[in-house]
């Protein structure tokens, strides 16, 4: 879930609540309400996922000191175990980043047409998008 929330601040859904959702009803999402949220799960996963490493084999977690396990082929297991708990490491500060990127894009003031009209940022430009055909006109 917490995922799926976190694409919502790089996608145009994160700026307008959908329709289906009880008193928001396709209203604007205000920017700071969604930063908040982010930067605090961003902080939370952080500590959850995150081990400050001891020496001797030891980390420190949100649950105490663990020691490590001992693999006996210790070199494959170690950079498998690395490669799959890594992302995990990460998904907090990348939240947070993801939630500074918001901010700064939903409250820039430019010139930029996007940001002018309220636009999406990740919707087509208006050029990109095909006009309406008139009747009888050949398809192409």
């Amino acid at each position: 879930m917490i995922a799926i929330l976190a694409i919502g601040l790089v996608r145009g859904w994160g700026e307008v609540a959908p329709a289906w959702i009880p008193l928001m009803d396709g209203r604007r999402v205000r920017p700071m309400a969604a930063v908040v949220a982010a930067v605090l799960g961003g902080l939370l996963l952080t500590v959850l996922f995150t081990a400050v490493p001891l020496g001797d084999d030891r980390s420190l977690t949100l649950y105490g000191v663990v020691d490590t396990v001992a693999y006996t082929n210790n070199d494959a297991w170690s950079a498998l175990a690395t490669v799959c708990v890594t992302p995990v490491a990460a998904w907090g500060p990348i939240t947070i980043a993801l939630a500074i990127a918001y901010y700064r894009r939903r409250t820039a003031r430019s010139s930029n047409t996007a940001a002018c009209h309220g636009t999406s940022p990740t919707a087509d430009p208006p050029a990109a998008q095909r006009p309406p055909r008139a009747e009888g006109a050949p398809r192409s």
